[in-house]
């Protein structure tokens, strides 16, 4: 799959900074914090991937455009900081002719954006490259799942080495959701993949796994009906047998004790009537105690605004004695001139117009005769309140003496109810009970002697089962007999991948090992020549450096026999600090190795192969036979500047 990339173009929000790549191999080196693994982000990031908001991105970053060669076309991707669900894809077919532009969608829709076949991004890479996606069942386990399109960002993983995931992943196959899609893209890599072969292997799974819980059923039932002594035919016809012989004694013996009961009074009846009437007793003295209080609240609600009236009187006898005799030129309230409103009559309020009093009128004993009345309305309405709160008080009293009779009556009854219990009673309350244990044991045992039946249909269908997986077994081996070239490949690949380690100077790979991959699972296990009881792969290697380098070293031979037998394998290799956790001081001698190889397979795959290198420290080839730049990123240094040039911060 021919991809090359020729130019990343940042646009920020001062500058547009340009990042020029070699055919053969580009190296970005420089200290911490100056963009190098940005470069990398955002070469993902034109493909459709997730960028990591740095700060510096966060403030500076617009838009980003890649161009790059993908088949037989020149096209440019463009994102911009905000694209979230589609990206700009202009394209034009090497030596004129054929031109397009879109806004492809990351994720499928419903309806193709270009001809038939091309839903997404992904399906667009895919047609430009010239190459045919695979379709592969969206559930492994579900021979009935839906076909789904392998997608170019799971592909993407053997080709853009994540600095965060070199030493924590091994190409996404611990993953419970990535594990099955990684290794989809091997299988199309490699070749052995078919539709049929898919169809075989989900449905030896599904056999496998149905047979698998129908024996697990079968033995879980019967280790728990032998806790009962009911492990077969025999046992339940037995006990069915005893249990209804049980049943109709204890129905006989129930019958007996109703034909010799005698009807009796129970002693608790004269108690329970006695309570009767002192509930309705309490409700009418409770009704009384109510309308007492209602009454003493309307009485103190009454005084007080007889009491309130009685200071308003005052307050307006005090009021109009100090105005007497005055003339007012002006409205108190709005100031308005008095004399030129209507002219008011004599003997008439200058203000309001209202005819006052003749001094014959006016009587001093008025106001006295007012008071007088309040106080004794008052005085009337303090000695009604009080009579009547002595009564509320007497009938609150006599509730309560009351509630208590009633208390101890109700502990009376309870004590007689739990003493009182009649031969009679005690008899026929065993008797039922018994009669219905025995009903509800029958019913189970009847129940249960449908199960052994059952036990054997499932034993059947699993022993059924094993002629469909013996079927589908050899289908798998007929299929992959046919795909025996994808075989050779995978034999060619675990060669390549042990020739690497040891060409590297990996730790802990002897001469004698030699290197296992299983096409079931895609996890290469280096297996010890002299015990080959251990056994060891990615996450057993130990310390993160030896994590990175195995991950470093089977990219290289997954690409390197890519290359060699003209695998559907994107030409395109970015390894972002391929040496973390690894010191050049310590381990001088293991860093040169692994550089010495890459630019030795950069040699011998030219112009069939991209690598991008990004890391700490530059490595230069010893004899450069092809194509090789480097870009140094330091802040402070203008003829060498970050990703984002003007930049300064966290």
């Amino acid at each position: 799959m021919k991809i090359r990339l020729n130019r990343l173009q940042v646009i920020t929000r001062q500058t547009i900074e340009v990042v020029d790549l070699s055919p053969d191999v580009t190296f970005i080196h420089g200290p911490v914090g100056t963009g190098k693994s940005t470069v990398a982000r955002l070469i993902d990031y034109c493909f459709g991937g997730r960028l990591e908001r740095t700060p510096a991105v966060q403030k500076e970053f617009i838009s980003a455009t890649l161009s790059a060669q993908v088949g037989d076309y020149s096209a440019q991707f463009e994102r911009g900081a905000t694209d979230t669900s589609t990206i700009r894809v202009t394209w034009e077919k090497n030596g004129g002719g054929e031109v397009g532009s879109l806004n492809a969608p990351i994720d499928a829709g419903q309806e193709p954006v270009l001809g038939n076949q091309v839903f997404n991004l992904s399906d667009l890479i895919f047609f430009l490259a010239g190459v045919e996606p695979i379709k592969v069942r969206k559930s492994k386990r579900d021979p009935d799942s839906q076909l789904v399109r392998l997608s170019f960002r799971d592909v993407l993983w053997y080709c853009y080495l994540k600095q965060e995931h070199l030493d924590s992943s091994f190409f996404r196959l611990e993953d419970t959701f990535k594990r099955l899609k990684s290794m989809d893209v091997m299988r199309f890599v490699t070749g052995l993949h078919s539709d049929r072969l898919n169809e075989l292997e989900a449905a030896l799974a599904g056999a496998q796994d149905e047979q698998r819980a129908k024996r697990d059923t079968v033995e879980q039932i019967r280790k728990f009906l032998r806790q009962f002594q009911l492990g077969n035919d025999v046992d339940l016809s037995m006990q069915l047998h005893a249990a209804e012989q049980e049943l109709t004694q204890a129905t006989t013996a129930r019958d007996l004790i109703d034909h010799n009961q005698s009807n009796a009074t129970h002693i608790v009846e004269p108690m329970r009537a006695e309570l009767r009437a002192l509930a309705t007793e309490i409700a009418q003295e409770m009704e009384a105690l109510a309308d007492l209080r209602r009454r003493i609240a309307d009485q103190e609600s009454l005084r007080s605004e007889l009491i309130a009236a009685k200071v308003k009187a005052g307050r307006a006898e005090a009021a109009s004695t100090v105005l007497v005799g005055a003339e007012f030129e002006r409205c108190p309230r709005c100031g308005a001139d008095l004399d030129n409103k209507n002219p008011r009559p004599a003997n008439s309020c200058h203000l309001c117009g209202t005819p006052e009093k003749t001094d014959a009128e006016k009587s001093p004993e008025e106001g006295e005769i007012l008071r007088r009345e309040l106080n004794t309305q008052i005085d009337d309405l303090a000695d009604l309140t009080a009579r009547h709160t002595k009564a509320a008080t007497r009938q609150d009293r006599k509730v309560r003496l009351l509630l208590e009779r009633k208390a101890v009556l109700d502990q009376s009854l309870a004590d007689a109810l739990a003493r009182y219990d009649t031969a009679f009673v005690a008899n026929v309350r065993a008797a039922d009970r018994l009669v219905a244990t025995l009903q509800e044991r029958i019913a189970s045992l009847k129940r249960l002697s449908r199960m052994p039946a059952a036990i054997q249909d499932l034993e059947r269908e699993a022993g059924n089962l094993q002629g469909d997986i013996d079927i589908y077994r050899t289908g798998l081996l007929e299929e992959r007999d046919r795909l025996r070239a994808a075989d050779t490949r995978i034999k060619r690949l675990e060669e390549t991948f042990l020739a690497i380690m040891r060409d590297v100077g990996y730790p802990g790979v002897y001469p004698d090992d030699r290197v296992e991959i299983d096409p079931r699972r895609w996890a290469p296990l280096v297996v010890h020549g002299e015990d080959e009881d251990i056994a060891w792969g990615f996450f057993d290697a130990g310390s993160g450096g030896k994590k990175t380098l195995f991950n470093v070293c089977y990219a290289l031979a997954v690409h390197q026999v890519a290359i060699e037998d003209g695998l559907p394998l994107p030409t395109l290799l970015i390894i972002d600090s391929p040496t973390k956790n690894i010191s050049r001081d310590i381990n001088a001698a293991l860093v040169a190795s692994l550089y010495r190889y890459i630019f030795k397979l950069a040699a011998t795959a030219k112009g069939r192969l991209q690598l991008i290198l990004i890391d700490s420290d530059l490595a230069v080839p010893d004899n450069q036979m092809f194509d090789f730049r480097s870009r140094l990123m330091a802040h402070g240094d203008p003829d060498h500047p970050p990703l984002i040039s003007y930049y300064v911060g966290p």
